[in-house]
């Protein structure tokens, strides 16, 4: 099987794949909703309502939609209407039964590509949205590092430029949830990738993430969530915010964060800040699941918790991230500050002599049944972590050729915490149900198996999980209570009893691979201890 073939796999199950229960299809909730399109060669005067009229402007037909309604981009490159502007900036919502849907046109691939903006895609105080297979390229190729670095501190949106944001209104004080961002391809932004910030019922899905951050003199990443508001109940045994099947690399800061005087963050994944925050918010109560996501050559963390609780880091793949030479060098997969997280059946192959994971001021954070090779020795292991090669096709940070998946005889194969969740890997093909599954983002395949048809999602976008097994407060001068025992991990009872929707959510990743239109199948913030 050769290692593309992802690719053609990812277009054949993408119409099927809504991970959230968000999704319905445009028209069947709301018989009245109404499809909008747009075009470069369009224009803001015409009805916008066909495809032989088209809108000129997203924005102008952002501002028309309701409930239910999808605007669909057709071919060409659209850019910001003036300096400091958005391509797009969404505030109308949808509903929970009706939606609002961005996507491209049929057969068509259009670009948003800001330039002297601020965002590709700015969510503000909206709800019920689905962003999807959408192309968001920013402009860094064309920005000079040095220039950079002296502009840093004075604000200008061309070198902090993010792809997709998602943000409260800081006027009405509504914050943005239900936030659907699958399968799209987000690159060269000089500032953050996809981010969520005092957001909730968000899943981030199926993404191609890379080449971000690079110029801001904010401390972004490539998928971020930060300071997560409970929208309704929040209850750690709900997975409220998903990160799922993202293929993520190549995100590395390389200015200054002004705020703190030094280099941070640019990870490939990071939970930040739900708790202990610097304001008045509450705790985020609700849960989070990092899962079936590739991580690699990225500046700082592959993944991470820092200062969250009721996080899940299971079954992904990072491989030689912490490259950054401007800043003390971050884990590979790792919580620091974090309570009530498990990090579990992940491969982490790290760079030589950076670390592999922290027990820094760490509560009920649990390792296990992962497997680690490289760096230095982990602050932690659990009874069923193993140091060891695990023995992967064909690793590399070039994307472009490099192959993930274990060999025959690898020791991630059939050693994982047996789990319900997650029930498929990045590229679709269905774990094994009942039994201790691979370990990392990828299961080991005989023949080429192709994916099974993906399961209609539920309605319920608040998904049951585990409660997590009681554990002993710990802190940095007491490793040995930082890890798991075999009695412990038994207890921790998996993801399971999910239901249909984070079936389907797990598949979404395989779309990672469409939404870039390309052949390619791999296509915030850490601070200071204290």
């Amino acid at each position: 099987m050769k290692p593309f073939r992802l690719l053609r796999l990812a277009v054949a199950v993408s119409l099927g794949s809504a991970p959230l229960g968000l999704l319905v299809l445009g028209g069947t909730a709301n018989a009245a909703a109404t499809t909008y399109f747009v075009s470069p060669s369009g224009s803001d005067n015409n009805a916008g309502t066909s495809a032989a009229q088209p809108f000129k402007t997203i924005q102008k037909a952002s501002d028309s939609t309701n409930p239910g309604d999808v605007v669909q981009l057709m071919n060409g490159t659209y850019r910001e209407t003036g300096t400091g502007r958005d391509v797009l900036n969404i505030t109308r919502s949808g509903t929970a039964d009706a939606p609002i849907t961005y996507q491209a046109f049929p057969g068509h691939k259009p670009v948003l590509n800001p330039v002297t903006g601020w965002h590709g895609i700015r969510i503000t105080g909206a709800s019920h949205i689905k962003v999807s297979g959408l192309e968001v390229a920013g402009d860094s190729t064309s920005i000079n590092l040095d220039e950079a670095r002296k502009q840093a501190g004075q604000k200008k949106p061309v070198f902090n430029t993010n792809c997709i944001g998602a943000y409260k209104d800081e006027k009405s004080g509504k914050a943005s949830h239900h936030l659907e961002i699958t399968g799209n391809h987000v690159h060269h932004c000089p500032g953050g990738g996809i981010s969520a910030i005092d957001a909730d019922h968000v899943t981030i899905d199926g993404n191609r993430v890379h080449s971000t951050s690079w110029y801001t003199e904010y401390a972004t990443s490539g998928i971020s969530i930060l300071r997560a508001l409970d929208n309704g109940p929040g209850d750690p045994s709900q997975y409220k915010i998903r990160i799922t099947g993202n293929v993520v690399y190549d995100n590395e800061t390389k200015v200054i964060w002004t705020q703190v005087g030094k280099h941070s963050d640019g990870n490939g994944i990071i939970i930040d800040t739900l708790k202990d925050k610097d304001n008045s918010d509450p705790a985020y109560k609700g849960r989070v699941l990092v899962a079936n996501n590739l991580s690699l050559d990225n500046g700082g963390s592959g993944i991470h918790s820092y200062k969250s609780q009721h996080v899940d880091i299971i079954n992904n793949t990072a491989y030689l991230n912490a490259r950054s030479v401007n800043m003390d060098p971050y884990a590979n997969i790792f919580a620091s500050m974090s309570d009530d997280v498990r990090i579990l059946n992940n491969i982490s192959v790290v760079r030589e002599g950076k670390p592999t994971n922290s027990t820094h001021r760490n509560t009920n954070v649990t390792y296990d049944h992962n497997i680690y090779f490289g760096g230095k020795k982990p602050e932690a292991t659990g009874p069923n972590d193993l140091v060891t090669d695990p023995k992967l096709t064909k690793p590399g940070i070039d994307p472009t050729a490099a192959d993930f998946r274990p060999v025959e005889g690898s020791p991630a194969i059939d050693s994982g915490k047996a789990f319900d969740l997650p029930a498929r890997d990045i590229t679709g093909k269905a774990r094994k149900a009942g039994t201790a599954p691979d370990r990392g983002a990828f299961e080991f395949s005989v023949g080429g198996d192709s994916a099974e048809p993906v399961t209609t999602p539920t309605k319920d976008n608040a998904v049951a999980a585990p409660a997590a097994a009681p554990t002993s407060p710990t802190t940095s001068d007491s490793p040995a209570t930082e890890t798991t025992t075999e009695a412990a991990a038994a207890d921790s009872g998996g993801l399971a009893s999910t239901g249909a929707s984070v079936v389907a959510m797990v598949i979404g990743g395989v779309v990672v691979l469409a939404a870039g239109g390309a052949t390619v199948w791999l296509a915030r913030r850490k601070r200071a201890n204290s």
